[in-house]
């Protein structure tokens, strides 16, 4: 059985991450990004999230 907790920490990690505004680095990402999605190649849409997620100054303004 899945707890209402459980359904709502899914919905959340489904979500994508946004760049930071003024950031090359994440602007090249999310444009690699929305390549990669009309390409129809998800693997490639979920390492590009990954690395958003992951970049250094997402971590300070979180």
């Amino acid at each position: 059985m899945v707890t209402a907790a459980q359904q709502e920490t899914a919905r959340t990690d489904q979500l994508e991450p946004v760049p930071v505004s003024g950031c090359g680095v994440c602007l090249a990402l999310v444009t690699a990004r929305e390549i990669s999605r009309e390409a129809g190649d998800p693997c490639a849409v979920a390492v590009q999230n990954e690395e958003l997620r992951n970049h250094p100054h997402r971590r300070a303004t979180v």
